[in-house]
């Protein structure tokens, strides 16, 4: 495990194995790991790190600070988590590269990426819309990927710049925190078992929990820095 806590190659699929026997399951999880790192290659974060490193600890966070156990839900959240940036921040962004996962894998995992990509800036200036296609979704895996996402940011928050690090703060309790904590609509869609809602409900609130603390220590760390 990396300063970053990211595992490595073998730390990460004995978790897989540990937590998911289905095999066809598996191949799904190792052919986005593949393809996360081939699209994340020449990316790098603001402490030098290569940016695959951020990908696979988000989805570390969901194999190990979760107690999900059905299957193939865990399998599209940690596909999702892989892939959660591919679509905003690399070359594979174009409509084709998402036919290519919708092709290839599961339709559920295809989501949780078209979701969690935002409109560009330069597009849409204001924020809330930029988020909207996150904001519109009630969907379980896609709130437990941006709250892995989250929590895995403010770890590593004081490695940013100070203006990055604020706006990432005001983000978090003022728009990702709020709409996690909706469950007013959760998968009201599917044809979820309520028993599964609850402990999924339980596993949101879970991450949640642990984004709001990870915030307030972080905060109190970056008022003790001398601001820029």
């Amino acid at each position: 495990m990396n300063a970053n806590n990211s595992p490595s190659y073998d730390e990460f699929f004995a978790k897989v194995k540990e937590k998911i026997s289905d095999e066809r399951c598996r191949n799904f999880i190792e052919a986005s790991y593949k393809m996360a790192k081939e699209a994340h290659r020449r990316q790098v974060r603001d402490d030098g790190e290569r940016y695959f490193e951020h990908v696979k600890a988000v989805a570390w966070i969901c194999l190990t600070e979760t107690t999900i156990t059905d299957q193939l839900r865990l399998t599209i959240i940690v596909c999702g988590s892989l892939f959660h940036d591919m679509l905003e921040d690399t070359y594979m962004s174009k409509v084709r590269h998402l036919k290519i996962m919708f092709d290839h894998f599961h339709p559920e995992i295809t989501k949780v990426a078209h979701e969690l990509t935002k409109v560009p800036k330069k597009r849409q200036p204001d924020i809330l819309k930029r988020w909207a296609r996150m904001l519109s979704s009630n969907s379980t895996p896609t709130k437990i990927v941006k709250l892995a996402d989250r929590l895995h940011n403010l770890r590593t928050l004081l490695h940013c710049r100070h203006d990055k690090a604020i706006r990432k703060i005001h983000e978090t309790r003022d728009i990702i925190l709020p709409w996690a904590r909706d469950h007013s609509k959760l998968d009201k869609t599917t044809n979820m078992h309520p028993n599964h809602r609850t402990m999924f409900k339980r596993e949101i609130n879970g991450l949640a929990d642990k984004v709001e603390q990870e915030l307030i220590a972080v905060e109190k760390e970056l008022s003790a820095l001398p601001v820029p």
